[in-house]
């Protein structure tokens, strides 16, 4: 699809797609740009994105206002088209942000969007290579809040401890961290991507017959399993650190990442999932003293750096 027109209203643009139309006040260069990275069929959601994602954020930023935080500097981990970025800019708790991202088209229009939706409280918008991002140029103990959205799934599979282990690294004692939307792998339904059930538990060669089979894969065996994809999905391990010796504590539940946000946003949830599951769910968490979550599609969850052994902090 290529057939498109974006007019200029002054204080909005249009976006026409054949017989739709969509409003948004991001420039005609911000749409240009999402456009040419995403295609035209996929730009309409990229102007919406940050009322749609922001949700799972509400949370962790109601937490930080009852607990009296202020000035916070925070890491975003990953960027994307910078809808999150925007968001965060509006909290009244956050001081600094830092964000980056390894699609230099993306951070190009991140920081379009810095420049002209004047995003003050934007610091630095970055483009890292893969590898800077196993081992962040950033101070130790720097951050007091890092956000990853999205993100773990789609670190290679093989290796993705050395990213996440990467953010502990960068928080302050104290700190939180948030793993927010990251597709669940014990949950028996890959939601993520290909929307098959098991398929995540498959070797790679065995699941790409499968997706083929079900009309589920595009492209080659090797684009199929090309790091980024994320139809692996991510577990609760791979959220926690790996080889940082330190002490951390999950607080999910007591942010508010609990029974009643999956409840009252059944949103997140991206299979349909009845109230009596919820339920079971919730008593089975509590029997295991893990976050509701783990059992659920999408993993949200909220953890505070307690001690660093390696530092002494």
């Amino acid at each position: 699809m290529s057939d498109f027109q974006i007019k200029n209203f002054g204080d909005h643009r249009v976006l026409y797609i054949g017989e739709k139309q969509y409003t948004t006040v991001y420039s005609q260069k911000v749409i240009e740009k999402i456009i040419e990275r995403k295609g035209v069929g996929r730009a309409p959601q990229y102007l919406t994105h940050r009322d749609e994602r922001s949700r799972f954020l509400f949370p962790l930023f109601r937490y930080c206002a009852k607990e009296g935080l202020r000035d916070l500097r925070v890491l975003e981990v990953g960027c994307s088209s910078g809808h999150i970025t925007e968001y965060l800019n509006q909290q009244p708790v956050v001081g600094e942000i830092y964000t980056y991202d390894v699609d230099p088209l993306f951070v190009e229009i991140t920081r379009i969007k810095k420049e002209e939706l004047r995003l003050e409280k934007v610091v630095s918008v970055d483009c890292f290579s893969n590898e800077q991002t196993r081992s962040l140029p950033y101070p130790d103990g720097f951050f007091d809040i890092i956000i990853v959205l999205a993100v773990v799934e789609h670190l290679p599979f093989e290796n993705r401890y050395l990213y996440v282990d990467s953010y502990y690294k960068k928080l302050k004692k104290g700190g939180l961290i948030g793993f927010f939307d990251t597709p669940n792998r014990y949950f028996p339904i890959e939601t993520h991507s290909i929307g098959l059930p098991f398929v995540h538990w498959l070797p790679p060669q065995i699941a790409y017959t499968y997706a083929r089979l079900f009309r589920k894969a595009k492209g080659s065996f090797t684009s199929f399993t090309r790091t980024g994809n994320g139809w692996k999905n991510a577990t609760y391990y791979e959220c926690t650190p790996r080889t940082c010796m330190m002490d951390v504590e999950d607080i999910s539940e007591d942010v508010g990442y609990g029974y009643h946000f999956f409840i009252n946003d059944l949103r997140t949830v991206k299979a349909k999932i009845t109230k009596p599951f919820f339920v079971m769910m919730r008593f089975l968490s509590q029997i295991m003293r893990v976050p509701t979550s783990f059992f659920l599609p999408s993993l949200e969850l909220v953890f505070r750096k307690k001690h660093d052994y390696e530092t002494g902090e």
